[in-house]
């Protein structure tokens, strides 16, 4: 072979490997973006939720609120109570087999989605049980919440089923409300396992506080009462007081189960629902970091390290100066 035809019979040999990699190229391109498909995209795809105004219930069985929120996604779902709402549920028990039988015993009716190390739940950051989070048709979060009420649902999901285009990552998201803070302060007057009635104010420190809100049956309260002792003990060496608020149950009950263990912190108490529903607490343990004016700097789940650094910009510390020991839960 002479040298030109070598030279041709080169440059079309480059040319056709050139044209494999590009082809390789396109379909290794197709490949990861196939890969980095959102949890909570495919989740929507395969479940048939693209496209559709969707109400997902985040629950666990045994959790009593859970099966009432199952119970009320059944009915809505039987008497099709709202038109162009689809449901499905996500359910965080670890025992699979006890998940299919009870799932099969319940007949829902709608998809179930068993997800027992809670990574669909991180996704749509609903780790908050039971919690109910409300999808439009180009799968943005619109709501994020305890289980919402009927007739509200129900405008927002006419609002919903109207749009006709993406509104974006700045969605408007339904049920937000301000919680007025510093008049809930004054007035939220609570008695403490040693003492009279005081305001929330009262506890509040020259550098701030952290209120936790918290029950005695949640195990996830458990946890973070348990953390107290270093969380307290490493913000009162900032003048931050820390504050146990705990809600909903009985006299007996609250002091039967802190009894004379020492938590860290004071607790005070309210037997009624009053306070979580003035305070606007969906899940516990919820907790709060005030700024000494009594302003909110955090509040959410009780995770540590979004607490340390909220006190970190409150008192002006650099990142990672404050560290307890503990982690926390992001569970509720």
């Amino acid at each position: 072979m002479n040298a030109k035809r070598r030279r041709n019979t080169g440059r079309g040999a480059a040319a056709a490997l050139t044209g494999i990699l590009a082809a390789l190229g396109l379909l290794c391109a197709g490949c990861d973006r196939a890969a980095e498909e959102p949890l909570t995209d495919r989740f929507l795809r395969e479940h048939d939720l693209q496209g559709r105004v969707a109400l997902i219930e985040f629950g666990l069985i045994g959790c009593e609120l859970s099966q009432k929120g199952l119970d009320t996604l059944m009915r809505l779902h039987e008497e099709k109570a709202i038109p162009d709402l689809a449901y499905a549920r996500v359910e965080a028990a670890k025992d699979k087999t006890a998940v299919d039988e009870y799932y099969a015993a319940a007949k829902p009716g709608f998809p179930v989605y068993h997800d027992p190390d809670t990574s669909l739940a991180k996704a749509f950051d609903a780790t908050i049980y039971p919690r109910f989070v409300l999808v439009d048709k180009f799968g943005r979060v619109r709501y994020r919440g305890s289980q919402p009420d009927e007739a509200k649902l129900a405008d927002w999901v006419q609002a919903l089923a109207a749009e006709t285009t993406d509104p974006g990552p700045d969605a408007v998201q339904f049920g937000i409300s301000e919680v007025a803070v510093a008049k809930l302060l004054d007035e939220t007057r609570l008695p403490g396992l040693k003492g009279a009635a005081k305001a929330l104010r009262e506890y509040l420190g020259p550098a701030g506080m952290l209120a936790v809100f918290v029950d005695t049956t949640c195990p996830f309260s458990g946890e973070a009462i348990a953390d107290m002792q270093k969380v307290a003990g490493t913000l009162a060496g900032h003048k931050v007081p820390c504050i146990l608020v705990n809600i909903g149950d009985p006299e007996d009950a609250v002091r039967q189960f802190y009894g004379e263990q020492d938590i860290g912190a004071p607790v005070v108490y309210d037997t009624t629902t009053a306070t979580q529903d003035t305070w606007k607490v969906d899940f516990v343990p919820t907790t709060v970091f005030f700024s000494p004016d009594g302003s909110v700097v955090y509040r959410g789940k009780a995770v540590w390290a979004n607490v340390a650094s909220a006190a970190e910009k409150t008192l002006n510390l650099a990142a990672g100066t404050i560290e307890f020991g503990c982690k926390g839960t992001e569970y509720g």
